[in-house]
Formats: structure tokens, sequence, C-alpha cells
């Protein structure tokens, strides 16, 4: 019977919304009005569950093949804020074909818009004062590990797609989540479970067992 309730990995399919990430500002060319960055090393997040309110730490795969890199490359907005209400919300834009996965790091580089009314952000930024960036993703899909001591599970970004960068007042909290009271914004994610080990399944059969004779 134990070997009978064995099975593959589970899978289950949520709902999300967009959350974010710290980004780093990197080298800036005056004569292009770019400025490269890294948007993610996949470096683990502590994040909380949204429907559960279980907590859990977050990792992005740096793997080619888990990084939706389309959105960046086809242009996506560099945005005040993360805010997207306006487009006297854009300060720039993503270089096209500039995002890209090197020796474990997301990389990117962004074009500030010439307009007037972004010309002071963009001196602010050269200037050192403006110096944190967050990048704004959706998952698509999470693989869950639990360790064996039942602390807290790992679950780790197999596809993920960035969608826009933000210049942003201060750096995203690594525990926060970008959450919104309206859902029409979420994103079905599938969450990966790996199969129950004998312990856990030894300890089923005997609850089972006990509800079986009440």
């Amino acid at each position: 019977m134990l070997l009978a309730m064995r099975g593959a990995s589970q899978a289950q399919t949520i709902e999300v919304t967009p959350l974010s990430v710290r980004a780093d500002l990197g080298s800036i060319d005056d004569d292009k009005r770019t400025v490269s960055l890294i948007f993610s090393t996949g470096a683990p997040v502590d994040r909380m569950d949204y429907w559960s309110g279980k907590r859990f730490r977050e990792v992005l795969s740096m793997k080619p093949g888990h990084v939706q890199l389309e959105r960046l490359n086809a242009g996506a907005p560099l945005l005040d804020s993360h805010s997207a209400w306006s487009v006297s919300d854009i300060l720039g834009a993503v270089e096209p074909g500039s995002a890209r996965i090197e020796k474990g790091q997301a990389l990117a580089t962004v074009r500030f818009s010439k307009r007037e009314a972004v010309q002071p952000i963009w001196e602010d930024v050269r200037g050192g004062i403006i110096r944190s960036v967050s990048v704004g993703y959706r998952v698509h899909k999470f693989e869950e590990d639990t360790p064996k001591d039942g602390g807290v599970p790992t679950r780790t970004a197999t596809l993920w797609e960035p969608y826009e960068i933000s210049m942003v007042a201060m750096p995203a909290d690594s525990g926060a989540k970008v959450r919104s009271d309206q859902r029409g914004d979420a994103n079905l994610c599938v969450i990966v479970t790996p199969p129950p080990t004998d312990a856990e399944l030894g300890f089923r059969l005997r609850i089972a067992r006990v509800f079986q004779r009440t």
C-alpha cells in the first residue's frame, strides 16, 4: 500500500500577482544616456505566500531556459517606481536585445528619455543621488523543496518573466511582496512539489488508520 501511494511530483496551480526585486546599477554612458545593471543574481529572498500566509524562500533560477527575456528585449519600459498609470511614468526603455543571462547573472541596459521632465532624474542618476533600481517580474512556475526538518520551504522559479525595470526611491525590501487588493493583474503559477518520503507516507497511513477506527 505504501508503494501504491508513492507517485511523481505533485503540482497545483494558483494565482500570483507581480513581484519585484532589487537590482544594482552599473556603468553609465553619458552620450547614449544608458545605464547597465544586474537585475538578478538568483539570490534567495524571503517572501510570504499570499494565499496560505506561510513564509517561503524564493530563488530565481539563472538557467537561460528558465528566464523569459522576450518582453525586456522588445524594449520594455523603464518606469518611475513601478507606476504604469500614464505615459509620463515612463522614464525610458530597456535597450532591445540587451537583456541576457551571463555567468549566473541577469543583465540588461536601460536608456533614459531626452524629454525635459526626465532630465532632472537622469542628472540625479549620473550624480549618484538616485541609485536604487527594482525589477518587476511574474513567476509562472515554482518548484518547491521543503527541508527534512520541516523548516522554511524553498521555491525555485523555473519559469519567470521580467517585464519592466524601475527607478525607485528606496531599494525594494527583500521580504516585501508587490500585491494588490485587486486580482485583475494576477497570473497563473504552477507549484511543483516533490513526492512524499517514506516517513511522510508512513505518517499519513497511521493517521488514515486512526480515522478508520473512529
